[in-house]
């Protein structure tokens, strides 16, 4: 069945991204908004007190049209009773959307490692406070962290900026995404503002995002290449050096994270659990037009996947490394079986980047990088300025 949700929020991501990038009424859009801040801020205020109190006062509901906090408090519980929550069945999922009378059905954990993990950590130290609040409040620890780093990556306003990323709290309070959110915020900061080596600490940071939810593997293999094209372009040995062994060292991990559980019934798990409606069998799917069509196929995996290389291959042609990653997300969430809302966030961080990235090209863009390098909020043009030229 077709998200009509699900598909409003993208088509609304690739709408703003078309705007962004084109960057005709941008400056129009900035100007107006910074001359009604007051009133624009006062709107997100208020819908962020409402969101509050509906959410406050309809806590049960959420609580009963989300099924991730009883898949990961199940996970945890049988990690804790020492079983393998990748092996056995122990973990429940709606077998359709939430409804009055909805199906249940028990399966494998179907995120990686990592995410257990840290769950795992959370349950213990917050646990006596009851479930799904002990769930709610590590998420909302998590992810307001995640906005406090990228609040500071983007400059932005707090008047403005605090109301939109509370709402956006509150929305995934009851989603796990907000540890994978974390980690790629975090990966995106130090590749901007870290000085040593930060093409490989943010690949590293990228491949542990991927090691919570399999969908941040879409930003780290872009990240991945377009590190590769430019050390190539440049022959930067170092950088080449830095992304060979930062990408061997995530796959390190990976396998250590995976070993306890046996790497084999790890990806069978949480892996290749998302390849086909067929192998979803028992648990919500839903998204797309495309993804729809696509998935009466019997070929779905593989047409699936091609689409995605090409996309992924076509985006190398972009100087712009955020163009790159909303270019080939876009394509994985046009086609991926979908079953939560998590994967957005991957849209949505890449579009915030880049609207930054296009404000500080009107603001330095006339300016040598060297004195661009010398303004209070600018990335240094000669290590991350997130544009190469296109690839011959």
């Amino acid at each position: 069945m077709i998200d009509l949700f699900f598909t409003g929020i993208l088509t609304s991501i690739i709408l703003m991204w078309v705007v962004v990038a084109r960057g005709h009424y941008l400056g129009r859009l900035a100007t107006l908004f910074k001359r009604y801040i007051l009133v624009v801020s006062s709107v997100f205020w208020f819908g962020l007190v409402v969101f509050a109190v509906i959410f406050v006062l309809n806590f049960d509901y959420f609580d009963r049209i989300h099924d991730i906090d009883d898949a990961v408090e199940a996970a945890v519980t049988s990690y804790e009773a020492g079983i393998n929550p990748y092996e056995e069945r122990v973990v429940p999922r709606f077998q359709d959307k939430y409804a009055p009378n909805v199906k249940w059905t028990m399966g494998p954990y179907n995120y990686l490692p990592l995410d257990l993990y840290v769950y795992v950590g959370f349950h213990e130290f917050l646990g006596w406070i009851g479930s799904p609040l002990w769930f709610v409040l590590s998420n909302l620890m998590l992810l307001g962290i995640a906005f406090a780093i990228l609040r500071d990556t983007l400059k932005a306003d707090w008047i403005a900026y605090a109301p939109i990323a509370g709402v956006v709290m509150l929305f995934y309070s009851f989603d796990n995404a907000s540890l994978t959110l974390l980690l790629m915020v975090l990966s995106m900061f130090v590749y901007r503002r870290i000085q040593w080596h930060p093409g490989a600490l943010a690949i590293f940071i990228m491949a542990l995002a991927t090691m919570t939810k399999i969908f941040a593997g879409i930003p780290l293999v872009v990240l991945i290449l377009y590190e590769l094209q430019r050390g190539l372009k440049a022959r930067d040995w170092r950088r080449l050096g830095d992304t060979a062994v930062s990408t061997a060292c995530g796959a390190g991990a990976a396998l250590l994270l995976m070993l306890p559980f046996g790497v084999f019934i790890v990806l069978d798990a949480a892996v290749f659990f998302h390849a086909s409606e067929a192998l979803r069998e028992g648990t919500s799917v839903g998204g797309t037009v495309l993804s729809e069509l696509l998935m009466e196929s019997e070929y779905y995996s593989m047409v699936s996947a091609a689409i995605v290389f090409a996309v992924l291959v076509i985006s190398m042609r972009l100087r712009s490394f955020n163009d790159r990653v909303l270019l080939t997300i876009t394509a994985f969430l046009m086609v991926a079986v979908k079953s939560s809302l998590a994967p957005l966030v991957v849209a949505g961080l890449f579009l915030m980047l880049r609207l930054k990235e296009s404000a500080d090209a009107k603001t330095f863009g006339r300016l040598r990088p060297e004195a661009r390098a010398a303004e209070p909020n600018s990335a240094p043009a000669s290590r991350n300025d997130d544009t190469i030229a296109p690839a011959r």
